[in-house]
């Protein structure tokens, strides 16, 4: 046998050796991952056997896309990938739309007829419309109104002359996932939401606490902070908005490991039902939730539509029945509603109420380790007095908690003030 048959024979038995390597490493390769942090993307779970799958070739093709995504050692390999296009200066194409939308249910009579069929733009150029779509992620953009902001500044000092010096008030916008984007031309249509917040603070009287969320979110956003079909942060979002109150109230907060966590899978926000491809509902968000590490009991509160009575019903501050509906942001409170009153075994005087649009559904589960009660409420459905809510059940803080496009919209503080009354 030659030296040419030799060098044959080593390099079959090298490419082999690999072959065989790879198949036993993906075979102990963990299959449970279910996110790709470098991705910020869903990955493809396990499909479920079934015949009809089998024959029609479905089971086939959802498996291939999930041992693709399960690859050993993927991350390192995609991140590799992107050093490798970023060093040679490749630039993938885009896609890139800009979609009029009627906006979410911030301030009521200031939204348009959502059933309105949004307008659809793939020109950048202009800065037509509210909600940008870049690749797989839908966000909203900010304007800021000089106007508006410092109504909306007004406002929280108007209740807190109301609720009195004995009341702590405090207030916290977080910023929307657009303010954090890389990419100036398109971060640009937006204003910038650390201008708008310090604006708002400084229009504050020296009665109300500002909450920075602002800064720990940056810190961190690289991470899972943000939904990419959906308008809202996500639980890891509000956990670090947590810890950015935690701060300021002088709390000692819980380590994020304290609380058990879960997640439901294929989730797709409200804004993506307005994208113009496919690529935003192929590419669904995890809805990831924590747990409390102590118990509570959750009454909640609403109107009956037609009699306006005031009625209740037992509620969870972690409602699981979210998490088999096509609404899984629903998990936090289980939504939106007049008023909820927390209990916890928590040994403290201490009581908060938290004044929120759905930005606090994902927040308030996090301060239950530092209050005995907390009061959750929404001014787009409740129509008592908070003043006399305050005095009757001794609540001593108050904790104004919003997204930065709520302080654009007049209805929504005219109904705070409504509750002052």
């Amino acid at each position: 046998m030659n030296k040419k048959s030799h060098i044959s024979y080593l390099n079959v038995f090298i490419f082999l050796l690999i072959i065989y390597l790879f198949t036993i490493l993906n075979l102990l390769t963990p299959k449970n991952k279910t996110i790709s942090e470098v991705e910020n993307r869903t990955l493809a779970q396990k499909p479920v056997y079934s015949l009809d799958n089998l024959l029609s070739g479905k089971y086939f093709r959802d498996f291939e896309s999930f041992f693709a995504d399960h690859f050993f050692d993927r991350e390192n390999l995609v991140q590799i990938s992107k050093d490798i296009t970023t060093l040679k200066g490749i630039k993938r194409e885009e896609e890139v739309y800009l979609v009029d939308f009627a906006g979410q249910n911030v301030g009521g009579n200031d939204n348009e007829d959502e059933s309105k069929k949004p307008e659809v733009k793939n020109q950048v150029a202009s800065t037509t419309g509210n909600l940008l779509i870049l690749n797989d992620t839908v966000m909203e953009l900010y304007k800021f109104n000089e106007e508006k902001s410092k109504l909306y500044a007004d406002t929280i000092n108007k209740v807190s002359g109301k609720l009195g010096e004995n009341v702590k008030v405090y207030s916290m916008l977080v910023p929307i996932q657009i303010e954090f984007l890389t990419n100036e031309k398109y971060k640009n249509l937006s204003d910038s939401q650390l201008d708008a917040i310090k604006f708002v603070n400084d229009n504050f009287s020296d009665n109300i606490i500002p909450v920075d969320a602002y800064t720990p979110i940056k810190e961190h956003i690289d991470e899972y902070v943000y939904y990419r079909t959906d308008h809202h942060w996500t639980a890891l979002g509000a956990y670090y908005g947590y810890l950015g109150f935690a701060a300021t109230a002088e709390l000692e907060a819980v380590p994020l490991n304290n609380y058990k966590k879960n997640e439901a899978q294929d989730y797709l926000g409200h804004i993506s039902t307005v994208n113009p491809s496919e690529t935003v509902n192929n590419n669904p968000d995890n809805v990831v939730y924590y747990v409390p590490p102590v118990k509570t009991d959750m009454q909640v509160f609403y109107y009956d539509k037609e009699t306006g009575e005031k009625k209740s019903y037992k509620g969870d501050v972690i409602n699981k029945k979210y998490v088999f509906l096509d609404q899984k942001y629903g998990i936090f409170l289980g939504g939106d509603f007049a008023l909820g009153v927390i209990k916890t075994n928590v040994r403290t005087d201490k009581k908060i109420m938290v004044i929120k649009d759905s930005y606090g559904n994902a927040f308030i589960p996090f301060l239950t380790p530092h209050y005995s009660e907390i009061y959750v409420v929404d001014p787009r459905h409740y129509k008592e007095s908070i003043v006399d809510l305050v005095n009757k059940n001794g609540i001593g803080e108050v904790l104004f908690l919003n997204y930065i496009l709520t302080t654009n919209f007049d209805s929504f503080m005219n109904s705070v003030l409504n509750l002052t009354n």
